[in-house]
């Protein structure tokens, strides 16, 4: 006889709240505190009754998310370590993320607690669709929102730019809440085989960022949190032209680092310029430097305080170059014919894999080697 599944727990006591809070490395996002004074969650595998058949978990099951990812992440070194080709692929731990939804078969929905513009986020891990891991709502407000309208109009919720979840009757128990994922009408086959630089740029910097952590770790503390859509879009109406989508992706995840030490020189020698700093320099080569005709913005340096050097983006080819004051721009060289700042960055990212490129930011220290394509 099939088991009804049980319903969500009454809501969270003052006393387990605050338990929550002892027992976390970090304060819990204000969403899922106030959900769990609505609703405590269900027992693991209880009621699933959020998209995809997961479960909401009780405040006791929250309270392993942390040692969960820490043995997830764990695992996903040690695997990576057997395959480095596959540098390209997202990991599916941090120990900023906290498991707050799963199902019977391992998929899990988690917040997203790490500082910036993705805090709050809602990311699935889920193997079957590919996305490993993917941010799925903004925020769980969003999410029960956008729940709620689907169960009120019998409209699909939206899921992914691929993916919509459509809320279906259960015929094997019916009165059971069951979702599903259908593909949207909009959505393109041939996109699923086409990796955009923007997806590259983010994968790659995410594990460039888990390497830092363990092996660099004052290299990692020099990190900012990433900007605002509106910081971007300020950033375009100030240079008069759009920025490449790559750019855009990686200011997002960080803005450039902190500091004038060498701790965040960990690209090649080089940082990654905040994007204030990148104005300004842009700003400054427009006049100083010959051959400033064409519309590209630097966005490393050999230092923050006064750059004098680095790498740009041509915002109108994409392509990747050498800058420098008072010389005509470099273009970067490549079998073909140039290089993107997803091929820029995953060289990096390889070299960094493999024990190459720059091995001295191991402690935080910055290589003292010659930037690649100058001379010492």
């Amino acid at each position: 006889m099939r088991q009804r599944p049980r319903r969500p727990a009454p809501p969270a006591s003052d006393a387990a709240l605050q338990s929550l809070r002892d027992a976390l490395p970090y304060p819990p996002h204000p969403h899922l505190v106030r959900w769990l004074e609505i609703h405590g969650g269900s027992p693991m595998y209880g009621a699933h009754v959020w998209p995809g058949g997961h479960v909401p978990y009780d405040v006791e099951a929250l309270k392993g998310g942390p040692a969960y990812m820490a043995e997830m992440l764990e695992e996903f070194h040690d695997e990576f370590g057997e395959a480095p080709e596959e540098w390209v692929m997202s990991p599916w731990a941090d120990l900023w993320w906290l498991p707050v939804a799963g199902t019977h078969t391992g998929e899990n929905l988690l917040i997203d607690h790490r500082p910036g513009v993705t805090y709050g986020n809602i990311i699935e891990i889920d193997h079957e669709v590919g996305d490993v891991p993917a941010a799925r709502w903004k925020d769980l407000g969003e999410m029960i929102r956008l729940m709620a309208e689907s169960l009120e109009t019998g409209a699909p919720m939206p899921y992914s730019d691929r993916y919509q979840q459509v809320h279906r009757p259960n015929e094997d128990a019916p009165g059971h809440l069951n979702w599903v994922l259908e593909k949207t009408p909009a959505h393109q086959a041939e996109r699923e085989r086409v990796t955009p630089d923007d997806q590259v740029v983010i994968a790659a910097w995410e594990r460039l960022r888990l390497w830092l952590r363990v092996s660099a770790p004052e290299s990692y503390a020099s990190l900012r949190p990433g900007v605002s859509d509106d910081r971007l879009e300020q950033a375009e109406q100030r240079l008069g032209f759009p920025l490449p989508a790559a750019l855009r992706a990686l200011w997002t995840l960080n803005d450039g680092v902190t500091g004038s030490g060498t701790a965040g020189a960990f690209l090649d020698g080089r940082v990654l310029m905040p994007i204030e700093t990148a104005l300004r320099a842009c700003e400054f080569l427009a006049d100083e430097v010959p051959g400033r005709g064409l519309r590209w913005v630097p966005f490393t340096a050999d230092t923050v305080d006064e750059p004098r050097t680095g790498e740009f983006i041509d915002c109108d080819t994409g392509l990747t170059g050498l800058w420098a004051r008072d010389e005509e721009p470099r273009p970067h060289s490549a079998p073909e014919g140039g290089s993107t700042l997803a091929g820029w960055l995953r060289h990096l990212v390889e070299g960094l894999i493999a024990g190459a490129g720059a091995p001295h930011v191991a402690s935080g220290a910055r290589s003292h080697a010659a930037p690649r394509g100058e001379s010492a």
